[in-house]
């Protein structure tokens, strides 16, 4: 079946989002197996991701395995769709999800999961696995939000935690093998795959090890990106210049379960650039990572970039970059002349928290930064901030003024013109970092730490202030430390019209859904007793649970823990890569 939307089209908004043509799409007509990889966000946002690219490239080169895409449909298509009957779709062959052998959800954003359940019942798929037989797909998910499955597995047949590159080839080989097999006897044949987790199978039972790719070097290219015809996010090609980090932010929960860090070569970063400004005819190529100026050879690779294409003005762009002058000189080298912003990250305004949080910035280092911003031309600075950090004080807090004040007076003789953004979310612990156990703060909290900074910065000159939604960073709270009982909580907000949490407020949703669950708000934002178990206890993700809680104390006492490739620091990493300080030094 194929669902027909021509005569829809013209009713939506941005109807090109749902044609499925764009350049490099693949179409395929014989397979023996097929997936629709859905991304729980509107097109725009999920046309973005690197992972959906990624895994759309490596996994239609199965052969007899077909990968399509699947996003969220926009309010009005979505009236439309429930109007006319018109089931979920794919995005390439508009085949109704329910036809598919496995939908795949793609979840980095706890907001996304209510997305989840809107687009199985729009699919006209049950939500929970346990109320789908034979003639639904196998429903999966993966992305980093699943390093706490627990959530969302009512939900889910299976999920797949870690890299996904080998994991998700493998799997597209053995349901190509085993099309005509039951959905229980194709759990049966993954189950002992890394990062493979089947709840009807594992539960209670087995850890799960975190999938790991230990070279990037031996991954196949994506050099044949998808080129939407209309703009996203981030429209640009995207290449993964390394994958981890070695740096040790203790609340940074990327820089715990993707390590060890492992470094494209040079030499393949080239040609795999080269290939895909080919394929796509982007003029723009972010070079991505957790920390890409501390890539090796980031001089070599953006001076080579710079001189193989200086005839093409290709725009280079760096997502992710340290806090010291040298930053400023390689923004200075990408910018070709083009001053728009310089970001910055202190994460906390003072040098106490800073230590705590293993920063491992000074306060001089973020001066200095700003200074050789303003020399360079950068006239708008932006810095990030988190209120609500592990041990933080009201002190704490007005230091982030201070230090934006600082910023000025520092800056402000050499350009008049300096604008300084400072924007601060709310600090929400994540699963798998030191700072697991820690509490969280409630709205009345956030209120009031909110209130301090306003009065602080109302009457400050050359400087905007920004908070993120606190009802949002709640929430987030509840859903990412998160037990079966959230579970519950996700279906009966979904059931009570919560999705789409990024662009509308559903608070008041969630939270009478809560209070209907009888579910206590210090069950899941307060801290946990270091000694307790907890839901995602059993996926393994390389880093020791012992070394987390080590730094927990180092925070405590305001210690700080090297970088990795200075002082290995124990983080249990080399029981599986022995050489692993060998890949972050090299």
């Amino acid at each position: 079946m194929r669902v027909n939307l021509d005569k829809y089209l013209l009713k939506v908004e941005k109807p090109a989002q749902y044609l499925g043509n764009e350049i490099n799409s693949i179409h395929k007509d014989d397979f023996k197996a097929r997936m629709c990889l859905f991304f729980p966000d509107i097109y725009e946002v999920g046309m973005s991701n690197l992972g959906i690219r990624i895994l759309y490239s490596l996994m239609n080169r199965v052969e007899g395995f077909s990968l399509e895409r699947g996003f969220s449909p926009m309010e009005d298509m979505e009236n439309l769709m429930r109007e006319n009957g018109i089931p979920m779709f794919s995005l390439e062959s508009k085949t109704p999800l329910k036809e598919f052998d496995v939908v795949g959800f793609s979840l980095s954003y706890e907001m996304c999961y209510p997305n989840v359940l809107n687009a199985l019942d729009l699919a006209g798929i049950p939500v929970e696995s346990k109320d789908r037989g034979e003639e639904y797909p196998l429903i999966m998910a993966g992305g980093t939000c699943m390093m706490n499955p627990v959530p969302m597995e009512k939900f889910l047949d299976f999920v797949v935690i870690g890299d996904g590159e080998d994991v998700m080839v493998k799997i597209a080989e053995v349901l190509t093998a085993n099309c005509d097999k039951s959905k229980i006897e194709k759990l049966k044949l993954i189950e002992d795959f890394d990062g493979v987790y089947v709840p009807v199978l594992h539960k209670g039972k087995k850890r799960v090890r975190r999938a790991i790719v230990e070279d990037l070097d031996r991954t196949e290219f994506y050099d044949d990106q998808l080129v939407p015809y209309i703009n996203i996010v981030h429209d640009r090609a995207s290449v993964e210049i390394q994958r981890g980090c070695t740096r040790g932010c203790r609340f940074c929960q990327a820089g715990i379960v993707y390590r060890p860090v492992r470094e494209r070569s040079f030499k393949n970063n080239c040609e795999l650039i080269e290939k895909m400004i080919k394929n796509t005819g982007y003029s723009e190529i972010s070079l991505s990572s957790l920390s890409s100026s501390d890539y090796s050879k980031i001089d070599d690779l953006i001076k080579g970039l710079k001189n193989r294409y200086e005839n093409r003005n290709l725009g280079i762009s760096l997502p992710s970059l340290r806090m010291n002058p040298y930053s400023v000189q390689v923004a200075d080298d990408i910018s070709g002349g083009k001053r728009t912003g310089f970001t910055f990250a202190p994460e906390a305004g003072s040098q106490r928290l800073r230590d705590i949080i293993n920063k491992g910035v000074e306060e001089e280092d973020v001066l200095a930064t700003a200074e050789a911003a303003i020399r360079g031309g950068w006239e708008n600075l932006k810095f990030y901030f988190m209120i609500g950090l592990p041990f933080e004080t009201d002190e704490d807090v007005a230091e982030i003024f201070e230090l934006a004040s600082k910023v000025i007076k520092r800056c402000r003789p050499i350009s008049k013109r300096i604008n300084v953004t400072v924007s601060v979310s709310n600090f929400v612990p994540k699963p798998h970092t030191p700072f697991q156990w820690s509490e969280q703060m409630d709205i009345e909290e956030m209120k009031r730490k909110h209130r301090i900074l306003k009065d602080l910065f109302k009457t400050s000159k050359h400087c905007t202030l920004r908070i993120h939604d606190m009802r949002k960073s709640y929430l987030e709270g509840f859903l990412s430390r998160g037990d079966e009982r959230t579970g519950d909580l996700i279906e009966l907000a979904w059931k009570k019209g919560a999705k789409l949490d990024d662009y509308k407020d559903n608070y008041d949703i969630w939270k009478s859904s809560a209070d209907e669950l009888g579910i206590d708000e210090k069950d899941y934002l307060g801290g946990r007793n270091l000694e307790a178990d907890l839901p995602w206890d059993m996926i393994d993700i390389g880093v020791d649970k012992s070394f987390l809680l080590r730094e927990y104390k180092k925070a405590e006492e305001g210690a700080l823990t090297p970088d990795c490739r200075e002082v290995c620091s124990g983080c249990g990493m080399k029981k599986r890569f022995p050489n692993c300080l060998k890949i972050a030094t090299e």
